[in-house]
């Protein structure tokens, strides 16, 4: 898989379908929701590429939830990780979703401005 954009979000607004970005935010990624990131080695091509991204979200979630790591953070995630990859597939799927929402809010609101 080639993810070309330079940010998840760019990625997503351009291979993705509103009704894909907003089964995300309703159900996950784990269905197989986005077809480009079911198998480890999409998901792992995906964490190489928006890596330092996806670690600036966690810290971000990690800041306005008061905890004191990222690991405390990732421990509250359902998933399980037995390796490196498994990790990585959870980083990716976890920004994919946090992501689709920032989505859907930046819609709901551009939406509620134009009414």
């Amino acid at each position: 898989m080639d993810f070309k954009q330079d940010s998840i979000r760019e990625w997503l607004e351009a291979t993705q379908e509103r009704s894909t970005i907003e089964d995300v935010t309703r159900h996950g990624c784990q269905g197989g929701t986005i077809s480009e990131l079911i198998y480890y080695h999409d998901t792992s091509a995906f964490y190489q590429k928006y890596k330092e991204e996806i670690w600036n979200k966690l810290e971000d979630t990690r800041a306005d939830m008061g905890l004191d790591s990222i690991l405390k953070l990732i421990s509250t995630f359902h998933g399980h990780v037995g390796s490196d990859l498994q990790l990585q597939n959870l980083l990716a799927w976890w920004a994919t979703e946090i992501t689709c929402q920032e989505i859907c809010i930046d819609w709901d609101t551009d939406e509620r401005a134009t009414a």
